[in-house]
């Protein structure tokens, strides 16, 4: 038998070594686990302390935005773009409507019922939705739910009436507010952009600049419990942190200069029927701001959203019902792109000027280099033929330029080689981004021949040194053009000079940046020489201007990516070529009109646009003595004077005159004093009164040639005043008249009639 343990024996059982490690597992946990809530409040408390508190604050406050007031956009002489007009949001207060002396409103004898007073006339007042109000009104614990905004002067004042009348004034407020709002309309809308309902820019140089314009929202902040909803009167917290205005731009673009260019545009854009828009680039080529920028058609940004060519509306309107929100949708993306700097084109012949620059600079080919032009030349297997039939026979580098010639072109631009092509091709800055200062300028990339592709295909070669089969975007163009004028230095182009701050201090400022030298100006002179001859007797003769020696070239490229027989018209250059100021480039896409030539009909533009726009710019006119011989002038004031003095002042004014009548004294004089005739015109003086309501017929001036036109008005006894020649009138024919024909009008009317050139140098 086992023995039985004493009574008094103690039994004890030691933890084995597998409990203790177990235990001290444990306590370690423990010991981590509360590390790891100090650290983590520590953190809490010391790092993340301002987080938490703000997401407390967020829970406890109602936190209402003040808008900041837009900066303004101002052009190059302080003229207002876009500004920011004041306008009023209305806050009501429910929770207030408790606390509303009912005895100030007979009729009214319950809140209930002054619930349904004020939805029934602030609906009527504000022309707003009653039931909406009505349940607003129902909010009893919001201190803060808005009325209406937006609200103009008109309508704010009726408002502070009504509340004032009725003894409400403790239950709304108003605060102020701004709405967007371009004073010329249309004018630079593509520039400019425009803003959404929440004053941030969506479009433009309102969305490039964005963060400079729309300043710092101020905030209205109130009190609230655990469920969101404001506290009660008597706990009420509120605060107002006032908004921040925004800083203020000043364009490099002069509203003036843009004005006429795009007055002109929109003219030609008309008269050609050009069906994918046109535009016109100013620049400084000096310092490479943008002084006009404009695009037709184009659209208000005060209503950005409707569609501003009625017949494109009109159009999406007969779709089916279900294709019109992408057909509209397609349509205002359009109308809102900025054709200068988001579209692509072939340039054409206008790029023969870099082609002769690259081969100048290069030593591959001096002004006397000749080639012959038979009417064609065969490159790669391709007969690639001349735009002049039967070819411009043995021509030099200047020839080529004014007569616009491609086989001389491929010819040299072979010549040069793939790697020297490219080379220039890429210093000009065809194969990149100009970097201007605004939202949707566009790559061209892809769109070009790169080196590779010159150096393997020479029809390639051959194509792109007279302007086709590579892309380019109109301010890259322009931007080159002014290359050239300013001496060889590639600028970076801008359309914002300076940024203000809300007290008018500049805070920043754009300065002239040059990118690179790209020619020497030796070369860059040579080519503006040659330049300068093509529109002074050459084949842009379109763009000549009395007083002015104007640079430029034309260019008439094939749109080969898209069906049908389109064409691109364009003219690029500069003025004065002797001291150059400004470039100018104008391109019409897709012109319908009978005749299509660059030369035809983008040549005159920038004549009408240049002749406007360098005397407004203080350049001083030099004319020749060939140029004062057909100088108009201004007819002096001899109404009222005896006839022999009349005679006299008209004589000593280079004009002739035509008594009619039997009296001494002048009656009337047509045309009258001070308006603009041709040197040698007529003034008809009208000596009795039985003579006055004398009148002749205007004659149809259309496809006269200059000495047609010309004869015509002198049988008819009538001025006529030339427009869009210059001194060598060949070749034109009347395009257009300022009186229509068969109008009766007094003899000695001024009738200006516009000329084109029909002879279509500039080719392809």
């Amino acid at each position: 038998m086992a023995k039985k343990p004493k009574t008094d024996q103690v039994v004890t059982n030691k933890p084995s070594r597998r409990m203790n490690l177990r235990n001290y597992i444990v306590l370690c946990i423990m010991l981590l686990l509360a590390l790891a809530i100090v650290v983590h409040m520590a953190i809490i408390q010391l790092v993340q302390g301002d987080d938490w508190l703000a997401r407390a604050r967020s829970q406890q406050m109602s936190d209402n935005v003040v808008a900041a007031k837009r900066g303004t956009i101002y052009d190059a002489n302080m003229e207002p773009l876009a500004i920011s007009a004041d306008v009023w949001r209305l806050i009501m207060s429910p929770k207030n409507i408790e606390d509303v002396n009912l005895e100030k409103l007979p009729g009214i004898d319950s809140q209930e019922e002054l619930r349904g007073y004020i939805a029934d006339q602030l609906s009527a007042l504000l022309e707003i939705d009653r039931e909406k109000l009505f349940n607003q009104t129902g909010k009893t614990n919001s201190q803060y739910e808005v009325v209406k905004t937006r609200v103009e002067y008109r309508q704010k004042e009726e408002f502070i009436t009504w509340v004032t009348e009725n003894g409400l004034a403790g239950v709304f407020r108003i605060i102020p507010d701004y709405k967007r709002y371009y004073p010329q309309g249309v004018l630079l809308s593509n520039v400019l952009g425009f803003t959404g309902t929440d004053n941030n820019g969506l479009e433009g140089l309102e969305a490039a600049y964005d963060s400079v314009l729309s300043g710092v929202p101020g905030r209205i902040v109130t009190a609230q419990n655990g469920w969101g909803d404001e506290m009660p009167t008597q706990m009420e917290y509120s605060k107002v942190v006032d908004a921040e205005d925004g800083n203020s731009l000043v364009l490099s673009i002069d509203q003036t200069v843009q004005m006429y260019a795009e007055k002109y545009l929109e003219e030609a854009v008309r008269e050609t029927g050009t069906t994918n828009r046109g535009t016109i680039l100013i620049q400084n080529v000096k310092t490479g701001g943008i002084l006009a920028m404009a695009t037709k058609g184009d659209y208000d940004p005060n209503n950005p959203f409707v569609i501003a060519d009625q017949a494109v509306a009109d159009a999406i309107a007969q779709l089916p019902e279900e294709e019109q929100a992408a057909a509209r949708t397609t349509a205002l993306q359009q109308q809102w792109k900025n054709k200068a700097v988001s579209e692509t084109y072939e340039p054409g012949s206008v790029f023969k000027v870099f082609t002769a620059s690259a081969a100048l600079e290069e030593g591959v080919g001096t002004l006397q280099t000749s080639y012959n032009c038979p009417g064609y030349y065969k490159v790669g297997g391709w007969t690639i033929r001349c735009h002049k039939a039967g070819g411009h026979g043995t021509l030099d580098m200047p020839g080529a330029i004014s007569g616009s010639c491609n086989p001389y072109f491929m010819q040299i631009g072979l010549k040069m080689g793939a790697h020297n092509f490219f080379k220039y091709f890429t210093a000009f800055g065809f194969t990149e981004k100009t970097g201007i200062d605004m939202t949707g300028e566009t790559s061209n990339a892809g769109l070009y021949h790169s080196e590779k592709t010159l150096s393997n295909t020479v029809a390639s070669l051959a194509t792109a040194a007279f302007g086709q089969t590579n892309k380019v975007t109109p301010i890259q163009m322009i931007n080159a053009i002014s290359a050239i004028a300013n001496g060889g230095e590639l600028l970076t182009p801008y359309v914002v000079q300076q940024i203000l701050d809300e007290n008018g201090n500049v805070v920043e400022n754009t300065e002239r940046t040059v990118r690179r030298q790209v020619i020497s100006k030796e070369t860059a002179a040579k080519v503006s020489d040659m330049m300068k001859a093509a529109v002074n007797g050459g084949g842009c003769k379109g763009a000549y201007v009395a007083g002015y020696r104007v640079a430029g070239k034309t260019g008439t490229s094939e749109k080969r990516d898209i069906e049908g027989n389109e064409v691109v018209a364009s003219f690029a250059g500069f003025a004065p070529a002797d001291d150059p100021q400004v470039a100018i480039l104008i391109l019409l896409d897709q012109p319908q009109s009978a005749i299509r030539f660059g030369g035809t009909i983008a040549a005159p533009v920038a004549q009408k646009v240049l002749s406007e726009v360098l005397p407004y710019l203080g350049v001083e006119p030099k004319y020749t003595d060939a140029e004062l011989v057909k100088l108009s002038t201004t007819t002096p004031a001899v109404t009222d004077k005896p006839l022999t003095a009349a005679q006299a002042a008209i004589t000593n004014a280079g004009l002739s005159a035509r008594v009619v009548g039997k009296g001494e004294t002048v009656l009337k004089q047509v045309p009258e004093a001070g308006q603009s005739v041709p040197r040698g015109g007529l003034v008809v003086l009208y000596t009795d009164e039985n003579s006055i309501e004398r009148t002749v017929t205007v004659p149809n001036f259309m496809n006269m040639s200059v000495a047609a036109a010309n004869m015509a008005a002198t049988n008819a006894g009538l001025n006529i005043k030339v427009s869009g020649v210059g001194l060598d009138s060949g070749q034109t024919i009347a395009n257009k008249q300022s009186i229509a024909p068969g109008t009766a009008v007094p003899p000695g009317t001024t009738v200006t009639v516009s000329f084109l050139y029909k002879d279509g140098a500039d080719g392809g």
